[in-house]
């Protein structure tokens, strides 16, 4: 499939319909681009450290999701 793009009546392009395959690939860029915050570093720090000491703690992808967003 190739991409194909959406017009409107006056041959405008509002939208358009790509392969599944380089959205994926989009996405998975534009991921590996965002900036992490300093919150996202410090929180990545402590849980490296407590690894490293052996007392590392786990935590769900939902509890580090509800961390960030009560900002």
């Amino acid at each position: 499939m190739s991409t194909q793009f959406i017009t409107n009546e006056k041959d405008k392009k509002t939208a358009v319909i790509i392969p599944i395959n380089e959205y994926e690939d989009l996405l998975h860029q534009h991921h590996l681009d965002l900036e992490l915050t300093d919150d996202y570093k410090a929180m990545i720090d402590s849980m490296i450290k407590e690894e490293e000491n052996g007392k590392a703690k786990y935590t769900s992808f939902q509890n580090i999701k509800n961390r960030f967003s009560e900002k």
